[in-house]
């Protein structure tokens, strides 16, 4: 098999779960479409890197811009991590942000009724 589509097999379904969660977040209201535009250009573009990779790769070969050896086992593995890395990164991200948008709203309403308690008293 092609390492190269080997290395596309291997990311597609982070790119997808990518795609996917962000539109659901959309949807939750959970980000705004700047949020969506900007994850989806990240996503497409790694997809588009990868598609391409092996054109890329011939292209600056023949062109004498670089020197390194052709795909190999490592690099698709480091690749796949360095993608997993960055899904997980967004992931964790979104949850952050979530978490830190509860906490100031519990503390808004916290901070309401402690001012209504004291203006009662």
């Amino acid at each position: 098999m092609d390492k190269y589509a080997l290395l596309m097999i291997f990311n597609l379904p982070f790119i997808v779960f990518g795609l996917l969660k962000a539109f659901q977040m959309f949807k939750n209201a959970s980000i705004s479409i700047s949020g969506l535009i900007a994850r989806f250009t990240f996503w497409i573009s790694i997809l588009l890197g990868l598609m391409f990779a092996k054109n890329i790769y011939n292209y600056l070969r023949l062109n004498d811009l670089t020197d390194s050896p052709p795909l190999s086992l490592a690099d698709v593995i480091l690749i796949t991590g360095v993608i997993f890395c960055f899904f997980l990164s967004i992931r964790v991200y979104a949850k952050l942000d979530a978490v830190e948008k509860r906490l100031n709203d519990l503390h808004t309403k916290l901070s309401i009724k402690n001012f209504r308690d004291n203006d009662l008293n």
